[in-house]
């Protein structure tokens, strides 16, 4: 019995000398690590939770999804771009995504359209000439950019008119939060940009008379538009006759 563990030791020492010999795992180099794997960015939100605001029909909850924190949440993000049709010094004007929630505020509503399109407009409780439309795009979620969403508002130009007088001038202002071709707009923007008019006529508010449409794309270029061509001046302009006005801005 000795004799064969004899043997064995001897046969487990000569197999280890002419074989590897094991490393010290101290001495162990870790492999480089693989390279990152480079996604596309992707968008989170994809807006849906906006759905549950236009009802009920047909003016929605558009208070509630004002003071919703994923909605100024959203307009901090989506709409950086400086402004300058708001504000009495233009050196230290608001931002946008702050004013836009005020251009929304008085007679706001939230309305759907094709299962696609969300709508929020309403206009400043101390100026209802200063009003505001923000259209969203919800039908590509998957997008890498996300949903389109573009803000249009209304701009009184101050000469010789008041802002509640036959004729007086406005500036249609569109800010965008993905770059759009100033010559071939959504089709489906100046459709609600139309409704939108047909709406406040219908309630006997102010439908101005846009002599100039401006678009801001997200770096700050603006594009001049035709008027027409974006939804504007699609019905007579007419004054308003149910709210009280003032020429505070």
């Amino acid at each position: 019995m000795r004799t064969a563990l004899q043997l064995a030791a001897i046969t487990l020492l000569s197999a280890a000398s002419s074989g590897a010999q094991v490393s010290n795992p101290n001495n162990l180099i870790a492999p480089p690590p693989p390279p990152p794997h480079h996604q596309p960015l992707q968008i989170n939100d994809d807006l849906q939770w906006l759905w549950p605001f236009t009802r009920p029909t047909p003016n929605g909850r558009a208070y509630d999804l004002r003071i919703d924190v994923r909605f100024q949440a959203m307009l901090t993000r989506e709409l950086k771009q400086p402004q300058a049709m708001w504000g009495s010094n233009p050196t230290h004007r608001p931002t946008l995504a702050t004013i836009i929630p005020l251009f929304l505020t008085q007679y706001g509503a939230v309305n759907s359209k094709e299962g696609r399109y969300v709508t929020v407009d309403g206009c400043v409780p101390s100026f209802c000439p200063s009003a505001g439309l923000l259209w969203i795009d919800l039908g590509q979620p998957q997008s890498r950019t996300g949903p389109l969403m573009v803000f249009a508002a209304t701009s009184w130009i101050a000469e010789n008119r008041s802002a509640n007088q036959p004729g007086a001038a406005y500036e249609l202002w569109l800010f965008s939060n993905h770059d759009l071709n100033p010559d071939a707009m959504p089709a489906a923007l100046a459709e609600s940009i139309s409704d939108w008019n047909i709406r406040l006529a219908a309630a006997h508010r102010l439908v101005p008379y846009i002599t100039k449409a401006l678009l801001v794309e997200p770096n700050g270029s603006p594009h001049n538009l035709s008027p027409e061509a974006i939804g504007a001046n699609t019905i007579a302009p007419q004054i308003d006759t149910v709210t009280p006005q003032s020429t505070d801005n």
